[in-house]
């Protein structure tokens, strides 16, 4: 029992700073949803929005690790990252009804890269300073934020074209779009016209979101 004890405490002596920070990082997001319930009064599209952006997190995390592995031939991703990928995905998602798109993909790197980083030298995956950490969150930050304002037109044009083109994708574009049908259903939570919402809804917020996510990675 001594040296369990003796071992629990090198750990985290070790590993406080990321211990803190990942439990700041855990504060900060429910505190942003709790934020998001209050000005809505309800927690609905907050959770809508929330399940959509994690689940867009998660696979924009896959496409970035197949296309790494696909480069380098070898898998860098971990569990740590994918987490990170949710919680970040999570709180962008919620973030869209308070702030503009830009701010939410910026805040939601930035949550991903911290929460990741941290939990990885928690988890012994990674072992990272704390300026390596904040830097690689910065430089994430600043990397989203500019590929969210340079790729939104691209990412349009594009939607525009392959509906026009191709038969399957005609609804990535116009006012039957997936991304339209989101938008109404969320906007018609939030007014409190409708009180639930159908799985279609998180489908088309993910449909939606991934041609971007994938764009910024």
């Amino acid at each position: 029992m001594e040296e369990k004890w003796d071992s629990a405490c090198e750990w985290c002596k070790e590993n406080w700073q990321s211990i803190v920070s990942v439990f700041v990082t855990i504060v900060i997001v429910v505190g942003i949803v709790i934020l998001s319930i209050s000005t809505f009064g309800t927690a609905i599209p907050v959770i809508a929005v929330g399940v959509v952006g994690a689940i867009v997190g998660v696979s924009g995390q896959l496409i970035s690790d197949i296309i790494s592995c696909a480069i380098t031939g070898d898998w860098a991703g971990n569990w740590q990252s994918y987490i990170g990928s949710a919680i970040g995905g999570f709180a962008g998602g919620v973030l869209l009804l308070l702030t503009n798109p830009i701010d939410a993909c910026s805040a939601e790197a930035a949550i991903s890269t911290f929460f990741g980083e941290n939990l990885e030298n928690i988890t012994g995956a990674q072992k990272r300073s704390t300026f390596e950490i904040l830097f690689d969150t910065g430089l994430s930050t600043g990397t989203a934020a500019f590929f969210s304002f340079a790729l939104s037109k691209i990412t349009g044009k594009l939607s525009k074209t392959l509906s026009k083109k191709i038969q399957v994708f005609k609804r990535l574009s116009g006012i039957n779009s997936y991304d339209a049908s989101f938008k109404m259903v969320i906007t018609k939570l939030k007014q409190g016209s409708i009180k639930k919402f159908h799985y279609k809804t998180i489908r088309n917020g993910v449909i939606s979101g991934l041609p971007g996510g994938a764009l910024e990675i």
